[in-house]
């Protein structure tokens, strides 16, 4: 029988699974102690995961999850749209220009197009309700206390921004805000130019800031630690992707250093879920799993260019640029 043949014989319901779902794989990695400066720990057999891959629009940039569905910024055809947790798309706004970041809060989600200076707000359908200015290249974006916070490096500043667009107030931190996270109580801001972090409450106040190293000593050597690539609070820890070189960062709230973890080098993005930190790598193709402590659990090679990850209260979703895919990983416990 002819392929064309064998195809045309499929059921419609079985070749629009097979279209959407572009494969299912379990993938087992070797877990390894090796941390900076250290010896290589004894190796031994990590947990497996289950990953289940489905097409989606042109250069997937950043994805969310807001509570019910996935939010994909997809840059190249200037959209964003929802996805359900078995992968199928729901809703699709055309926003136009480039959105590469988004955030959730108040039942709506919000893109930002670094390159325009804009973020668009949409309803939980998709429904595009209003767009407007906020920056001049702004570079961070996130959802607290009924504001948006974003932050503007060429204007040294995090402007807060009301449901509506409305600018409450800017708030000068530093030469080049640029990376930003969450707390209950604060946003926090990373100067990359000055290696500062900067606590904003939510009525705006500054309310503290520390440094961070400038320079720290890998494998023997002593290395900048560059811009960092993400940013993110989890309830004892922060971290600090430095893609330059390679390391995960590990501070506490107040600006303690507790350690570096080793990643593959290049543009990284974070993700908490399930007690781990999940880092994927945009060079590597990988996803690393590390423990709180800082101890690496197990490096999964997706492939492609994963750009960013989410976590939904069971399972890791990374989007992949270079395939154009939406990739979903589940911890399995039997290879």
């Amino acid at each position: 029988m002819t392929a064309r043949g064998w195809w045309g014989r499929l059921p419609r319901l079985v070749i629009a699974a097979m279209v959407v779902v572009l494969g299912v794989a379990v993938v087992a990695e070797v877990v390894s102690n090796e941390d900076v400066g250290g010896l290589e720990g004894e190796e031994q057999t990590a947990p497996t995961i289950e990953s289940r891959t489905y097409v989606i629009r042109q250069d997937p940039a950043d994805v969310i999850f807001d509570g019910e569905r996935l939010w994909v910024a997809e840059t190249g055809f200037g959209t964003v749209t929802s996805y359900g947790l078995d992968g199928q798309r729901l809703d699709t706004a055309d926003v136009g220009g480039h959105p590469a970041t988004l955030a959730a809060g108040a039942g709506f989600v919000w893109a930002l197009d670094a390159e325009d200076g804009s973020v668009t707000q949409l309803d939980a359908d998709a429904t595009k309700l209003r767009k407007f200015q906020v920056g001049l290249e702004p570079a961070g974006l996130v959802f607290l206390g009924e504001h948006l916070w974003v932050t503007d490096p060429p204007r040294g500043a995090v402007s807060q921004i009301t449901l509506q667009g409305g600018l409450v107030r800017q708030i000068e931190v530093g030469v080049s805000p640029g990376a930003i996270t969450k707390t209950p109580e604060q946003v926090l801001v990373v100067d990359d130019d000055s290696f500062e972090v900067t606590g904003i409450d939510l009525s705006g106040k500054i309310v503290g800031s520390f440094n961070y190293p400038e320079r720290v000593a890998v494998g023997g050597f002593d290395h900048a630690t560059g811009s960092p690539t993400a940013f993110l609070s989890t309830p004892d820890t922060l971290w600090l992707a430095l893609g330059d070189i390679g390391q995960v960062l590990r501070l506490t709230p107040g600006g303690q250093q507790l350690g570096l973890t080793r990643v593959p080098t290049g543009p990284l993005a974070l993700a908490w879920g399930g007690g781990e930190l999940w880092v994927a790598s945009y060079d590597a193709g990988s996803v690393t799993r590390i423990a709180g402590d800082g101890a690496i659990i197990a490096t999964h090679v997706i492939g492609g260019s994963p750009t960013a990850i989410a976590y939904d209260g069971e399972h890791v979703w990374v989007v992949d640029d270079e395939k154009n895919a939406l990739i979903k990983l589940t911890p399995a416990s039997v290879p």
